[in-house]
C-alpha cells in the first residue's frame, strides 16, 4: 500500500500523487502525438486528451497499488 508523502506541510495522498505524475508524462506523449499527427484524425481533441490523461492516470494508480 502506498504511502502519504509531506510536501511542505501538506499530505498528498496516493491519487493527488498519481495525478502529479501523470501531467509531466501526458505532456510528452501528446507533445509526441502531435508531431506524429495522430490528433488530427481524432474526432474531438480534447476528449481525445482528457480520456488519454485518464488512462495515465489509472494506468499509474494500478502500478502503484493503490485500490480506489
Amino acid at each position: 500500500m502506498p504511502i502519504d508523502f509531506e510536501v511542505g506541510g501538506v499530505y498528498l495522498p496516493p491519487i493527488a500523487q498519481a495525478l502529479l505524475l501523470a501531467l509531466p508524462v501526458f505532456l510528452l506523449l501528446d507533445a509526441l502525438l502531435r508531431r506524429v499527427g495522430v490528433l488530427a484524425l481524432v474526432w474531438h481533441p480534447a476528449l481525445f486528451q482528457g480520456a488519454l490523461y485518464a488512462a495515465i492516470c489509472a494506468a499509474l494508480l494500478l502500478w502503484m497499488g493503490v485500490s480506489v
